[in-house]
């Protein structure tokens, strides 16, 4: 099982998209500052999960949401079933 996910920073008041096999290690990593991208906006919180059977699948998402643009990050958080 794979999640793409969507973290925010209330302290940087920032994003961040990915996909995970774990995703409690990987906000675990994200919140002890072992990525670069998101070092400095510790702490984040999950706003969006969404969870698929195959990596590729995860991938595909991931690549789409990161070509949105905030707006539509929000209204997807606000409202989990838009189609992408």
């Amino acid at each position: 099982m794979h999640t793409v996910y969507i973290i925010y920073s209330p302290s940087t008041d920032q994003y961040f998209i990915g996909q995970t096999k774990d995703l409690k290690i990987t906000l675990w990593q994200h919140n002890a500052k072992t990525n670069p991208a998101t070092a400095d906006g510790k702490p984040w919180e999950v706003k969006f999960t969404r969870p698929f059977d195959t990596r590729n699948e995860a991938l595909s998402l991931e690549m789409k949401l990161k070509k949105k643009d905030r707006a539509f990050w929000e209204e997807l958080i606000g409202n989990p079933l838009p189609t992408i």
